[in-house]
């Protein structure tokens, strides 16, 4: 079981044709809940702020996008079920072994952040498809097992742990297997150079510790 948080800048919504489109006009499109999924889309509950001059009837001219009910308005946005049909959100829904959680948010200021539950497997489509889709900038990988244990958490870095378990469950050190640094870069979003610094000092941690344990 993985959790993965997905971070895209706001320079990079921008440049994406539809979500762009949306931050003109809302300020802010906050997913609460996912009332419905059919073969159309993904029935979204969410919580709009609009940019100044602009009506969230507007949405309408969006391919991916219907008002279907607004429900409350007020001054900290209004509240209104929205059928979603965008590729993103609709695979992240579809996928079997995956759960896109909300609430997760499209920001005019801080971009859009979605965190995903799901196993191993599930999670690299779905990430495979994103880099298709909507390449993310940053890839955080939680895991799931909560603290470490035997002192590793003293040993490691939170980055380092996230590394490490990354590289060991994408059969890294498997023998046989051709994965690379670059390619577990990709996956992460990070550069192969630091996602390639974090492993070392991992693993120079891990075998320090491991000597220290054998003495």
């Amino acid at each position: 079981m993985r959790k993965v948080v997905l971070r895209w800048n706001l320079s990079t919504i921008q440049g994406a044709k539809e979500l762009g489109r949306i931050l003109q006009i809302c300020q802010r499109f906050e997913v609460l809940a996912h009332l419905g999924v059919s073969p159309v889309g993904v029935v979204q509950l969410a919580e709009i702020e609009l940019q100044n001059g602009k009506d969230i009837h507007e949405l309408n001219d969006l391919d991916s996008f219907q008002v279907v009910e607004i429900h409350e308005e007020s001054e900290d946005g209004i509240l209104a079920s929205i059928l979603c049909s965008h590729s993103l959100a609709k695979s992240a829904i579809e996928l079997s072994n995956l759960h896109l959680q909300p609430p997760y948010s499209l920001d005019a200021v801080r971009g859009m952040e979605m965190r995903v539950t799901g196993l191993t497997g599930a999670m690299r489509r779905f990430l495979a498809l994103l880099r298709v889709v909507l390449p993310p900038d940053k890839v955080s990988v939680i895991t799931m097992r909560g603290e470490m244990v035997n002192g590793w958490d003293k040993v490691l870095t939170t980055r380092q742990q996230e590394v490490l378990s990354f590289a060991v469950e994408r059969g890294y050190y498997e023998e046989g297997e051709s994965v690379t640094i670059k390619q577990l870069a990709d996956e992460m979003g990070i550069s192969r150079s630091t996602f390639g610094g974090h492993l070392q000092d991992a693993e120079r941690a891990v075998m320090h510790k491991a000597g220290s344990d054998l003495n």
